[in-house]
């Protein structure tokens, strides 16, 4: 993996290390999924919000299982890094590879109607610390067929796009 990347994945970090201690724990991991459930006004027992808590803890503890080198139960830096660029992290056979994307796309996806709309986009673009002009612009360029609405495949860039830029 590249020093860029890498530089994403620090930044990525110090984004999930809400009191900056210098490590993620457990709360701070999950924070990001409440803080979005709670702008988007979803409360947490709702089935779809179960759900991205769910695939959330069972990240959590996919990252534990391939990173807490020392055991303590917290993530450093260079343990999330190690985490992050490992083989182990990007196969397929991952507990939980995925789930985190389809039940974020199901939240986001607020009528069920199996795709993302602008609008819907945009609920999420304060939680992606996107300015509003610039989410719109991303919107505009992920929506690759140009209908105004991001079907899973198109929002799956968006997730990867995100998380490798």
């Amino acid at each position: 993996m590249t020093t860029t990347s890498n530089n994403a994945i620090v930044e990525e970090f110090r984004r999930m290390d809400a009191d900056g201690d210098g490590a993620v724990d457990r709360t701070d991991f999950l924070r990001a999924p409440r803080k979005l459930l709670a702008a988007l006004g979803i409360p947490e027992d709702d089935p779809k919000a179960r759900a991205l808590m769910q695939a959330n803890e069972t990240q959590w503890a996919s990252f534990l299982a391939l990173g807490d080198a020392d055991g303590d139960g917290v993530l450093s830096a260079d343990e999330y890094v190690a985490t992050r660029t490992s083989p182990e992290f990007r196969s397929p056979k991952r507990p939980g590879k995925g789930e985190v994307c389809q039940t974020l796309f199901a939240v986001l996806d607020s009528d069920d109607n199996g795709s993302i709309s602008q609008d819907e986009f945009l609920r999420a673009a304060d939680f992606l610390c996107m300015p509003q002009p610039e989410a719109s612009s991303y919107f505009a360029t992920l929506d690759s067929d140009g209908n105004g609405q991001l079907s899973y495949k198109e929002f799956l860039k968006a997730v990867k796009r995100f998380y490798t830029s």
